[in-house]
Parts: structure tokens; sequence; C-alpha cells
């Protein structure tokens, strides 16, 4: 959580909020923004999509998955085991 807390608190530095300003614009407490920001405490996977959609970010730039703002485009390709025809099918 670390990683993630250096991200939160760049994203605010990042506009010029305090922890108290952004504590307001994402409907939280400013103590929790500091505890979020060094690493003490996990946000809510709600209040994690607030900041990726006040930002205008991904939760994987968020989790620290990539260093692109607008995150990865992935494409899934499982590894199915040839002896198990239904599945390379499937």
């Amino acid at each position: 959580m670390i990683e993630v807390g250096k991200r939160l608190k760049a994203l605010r530095e990042s506009i010029g909020f305090s922890q108290v300003k952004m504590a307001q614009a994402l409907g939280t407490t400013q103590s929790s923004i500091n505890r979020y920001e060094n690493g003490q405490s996990s946000p809510s996977v709600e209040l994690f999509r607030r900041y990726a959609d006040y930002f205008d970010v991904s939760l994987d730039y968020i989790f620290a998955r990539t260093d692109k703002p607008q995150g990865e485009t992935y494409h899934f390709k499982p590894k199915a085991a040839p002896e198990r025809e239904e599945l390379r099918r499937f």
C-alpha cells in the first residue's frame, strides 16, 4: 500500500489540493486521506473509484501497475493445456 499511497499523494499534489480539500472533494475526512497517503490504511473500493474518476486515471495507475495514467490495454490469452480440448475450444 506504500506505492498506492504515493500515487494518491502525487495526484492530490498535482492539482495543489490540501488533504482537507481532497477530503471534501471525495466525501471523506482529512485524517483518512492522511492514513491512505502514508500507507496506514486502505481506501474502500468505492473511494478508489472516486479517486480514479476525479483525476480521470485508471485504477491500474493508482495501484502502480502502470505508469500510464490512462492505463493499459490488456489482451487476455489464457494458456489451456493441450490435452484439455474442451478448454481450448472454450
